[in-house]
């Protein structure tokens, strides 16, 4: 399921009446199966142009299309995945993944059962009895992926979801997403401000620079797919291509930002 950005743009009301522009001509193609990272500084758009994907704000300018149906709102071919997990806490792990299910009506017995395939895809087999507060911030993740994932959307929306993770599961949390990407063959748009997810994770890293919001770059990398293949997902990251990749998105997001 194709996903196309056609001249977009995101205008925000200011406090004296006028209005700020935040992105600006956004043309952009995701094709279906693509990990598509959305890269740049704070306050670049890039969680705007998420939110606009998602069909939680509209734009002012562009349009956007999922194969042949205009988004004009949020849809179930889309699942999203925030920063802050946004579990009930009055529910366990298995109620919370199925809890869109229970609202559209799915019946107990199969809501349970897809939401204890999606826990045990995201590596929470057997956790679905559990109350949240018992599980760790990493868990807590899954959780909300695996809520994400139960509705089978084509396309993945993440925005920063493993921002506020300690280092150390933020690692293993980047291993999870690049396993469920290649395990279901989901599109999946990922927003982050961090240089080394972004090359560990995306097979395309776009970034986002200037203010209002531009394209700065758009470029393919299989930085993190190759280190998996080969066994050195640990190691990648130290090595003198990735530092030199990292280097040079630093460049392009800086210089970006000046203009």
């Amino acid at each position: 399921m194709a996903l196309t950005i056609f001249k977009l743009g995101v205008r925000f009301p200011a406090p004296d009446g006028s209005e700020t522009a935040v992105l600006d001509d956004i043309n952009l193609t995701i094709e279906p199966g693509e990990l598509v990272v959305l890269l740049g500084a704070s306050g670049c758009g890039k969680s705007t142009l998420l939110n606009a994907i998602a069909g939680f704000n509209q734009p002012s300018t562009g349009e956007i299309w999922v194969d042949r149906r205009r988004v004009e709102g949020p849809g179930i071919d889309r699942g999203v995945v925030l920063q802050t997990d946004a579990l009930y806490p009055w529910l366990n792990a298995r109620e919370n993944v199925g809890f869109g299910l229970r609202l559209r009506g799915v019946s107990k017995a199969e809501r349970e059962a897809r939401a204890d395939e999606a826990l045990a895809l995201v590596g929470l087999e057997g956790k679905g009895d559990h109350a949240v507060w018992q599980l760790s911030g990493g868990m807590r993740q899954r959780v909300s992926l695996a809520r994400a994932l139960v509705a089978d959307p084509e396309i993945l929306l993440m925005d920063e979801p493993l921002g506020a993770l300690d280092a150390l599961t933020r690692e293993n949390m980047q291993d999870l997403v690049l396993d469920v990407w290649q395990r279901t063959g989901k599109t999946i748009v990922f927003v982050t401000h961090g240089l080394d997810e972004a090359l560990y994770l995306g097979s395309r890293v776009v970034v986002i620079a200037g203010r209002p919001g531009r394209i700065a770059l758009d470029e393919r990398s299989d930085l993190g797919r190759r280190a998996l293949a080969e066994g050195a997902s640990g190691r990648i990251k130290s090595t003198p291509e990735f530092a030199a990749a990292r280097e040079r998105l630093r460049g392009v997001i800086f210089a970006g930002a000046e203009q």
